[in-house]
């Protein structure tokens, strides 16, 4: 997530970046923050954070990160860029996959060494296919939900992202 904030820093190195933009519901992403600290980041401190460091420390990095995003990827070419949701992706794998190479013309790409042009003939479906066959028994990080109290906090944060994204 860091490198969102690095957009204009990526199109001066790689002036035809392509960037796919991933996107959660801000509840899911606050939830996942929040495990992800309580699990791994107490290796990294020099000091123990309290509860409502934490917490602040996962909205206003959220916060830095969408007005980043919002800002620059107004630099990038429309073609070169599309936003999916982790849901979209994670419901609807392969339409989803297929929409990212039928965007960035991948699946020429693709298919150079294949002679077709179709996505279902092409290298990265059957791999696709294989892949999600491998990963089906996966399960996602549950959490409990969030405090209502907790809520309306990442809602008045986060409101910005709600609105542009639909959530």
């Amino acid at each position: 997530p860091v490198h969102t904030s690095r957009i204009e820093l990526l199109l001066q190195l790689f002036p035809n970046a392509q960037f796919v933009y991933m996107h959660r519901h801000p509840y899911d992403v606050f939830l996942s923050a929040a495990n992800m600290a309580d699990t791994t980041y107490w290796y990294t401190y020099l000091n123990t954070p309290s509860d409502t460091m934490i917490q602040e420390f996962i909205l206003k990095q959220y916060e830095i990160l969408w007005e980043d995003y919002e800002r620059d990827c107004r630099l990038i070419n429309k073609n070169n860029i599309l936003e999916v949701s982790f849901d979209e992706l994670t419901t609807n794998t392969i339409p989803t996959i297929q929409k990212l190479y039928q965007h960035f013309g991948w699946l020429q790409q693709d298919n150079d060494n294949n002679d077709s042009d179709s996505w279902e003939t092409s290298n990265m479906y059957s791999k696709l296919q294989k892949e999600l066959s491998d990963v089906k028994s996966y399960k996602k990080n549950t959490f409990r939900p969030l405090h209502p109290a907790l809520q309306q906090i990442i809602n008045e944060r986060w409101g910005p992202s709600f609105d542009r994204l639909g959530y």
